[in-house]
């Protein structure tokens, strides 16, 4: 989100014209001030409200790109995060604003990459997904089961020795596999499996099932929310920072 003076405070760019240089400047205080103090904290409290528990990575997902005299716009964005840790932010949240088809999660790219899943699909958690305290499904589980089906994820999740004295051992001691089918058989959708078993017998509960299709319908109002809370708080602000930038001339 972008606040520019000339084109969201149009009557501000015309007193700017009348002012000056120190109008210029206290405009730029104002944007700043009203992006990072205001419009900020406005979204991250609508994210609260519009998703079930949000992580810590998800409210602090924002950066403010300050305003300056020459270039009189602040902005309001998602951090692309190319050298940290997780998912970057505007990967996962640019659908949340603005809908359509979402991207594939390493989970599923590992899936693909050993052919247990089809290109096409996406893997969306079912009734034995065990989900974490922000709703979603649990690293240790997500572990436990491309480690079972030999699938490596990636860079920021441990890695077992599947098929090892060790990881048979813990198997056979949970009593609990994972298993995943990539057509439809015996009644099963394509999905991940979990099979436990029991002192007389086995239940069979899908981790995860196969669709062609998951999308997000726009649920987090963004630029709604940023636009309303910038028309309100920045008047003030360039208004307070003109007065100081007066007082300061005449001194």
């Amino acid at each position: 989100m972008r606040l520019n003076v000339s084109t969201n405070f149009p009557e501000v760019a015309q007193r700017l014209v009348d002012m000056g240089k120190q109008a210029k400047f206290a405009a730029a205080v104002a944007l700043t001030q009203t992006a990072r103090d205001d419009v900020k904290p406005a979204i991250q409290n609508e994210m609260r409200r519009v998703f079930d528990r949000p992580t810590a990575y998800t409210i602090n997902s924002m950066f403010v790109k300050g305003a300056n005299k020459t270039g009189l716009e602040a902005r309001v964005w998602l951090k692309d995060n190319p050298f940290g840790k997780g998912t970057p932010a505007d990967r996962y949240l640019a659908p949340q604003i603005f809908g359509g088809e979402r991207r594939l999660k390493g989970l599923e790219r590992a899936l693909q990459a050993a052919r247990l899943m089809k290109p096409n699909q996406f893997a969306v958690p079912a009734v034995a997904a065990k989900l974490d305290a922000n709703g979603n499904v649990s690293r240790s589980q997500i572990v436990q089961v491309l480690s079972q089906l030999r699938a490596q994820l990636g860079a920021g999740y441990e890695s077992r020795a599947s098929g090892s004295a060790r990881s048979q051992a813990t198997i056979a001691r949970q009593g609990v596999t994972y298993f995943a089918i990539a057509e439809a058989r015996r009644g099963l959708q394509p999905g991940v499996y979990m099979k436990r078993r029991f002192a007389h017998g086995t239940a069979i509960k899908p981790v995860f099932i196969f669709v062609s299709h998951a999308t997000y319908r726009p649920i987090l109002k963004f630029f709604e929310v940023g636009e309303r809370v910038a028309r309100t708080a920045f008047p003030g602000r360039f208004d307070v920072e003109m007065a100081k930038a007066i007082a300061s001339a005449r001194l």
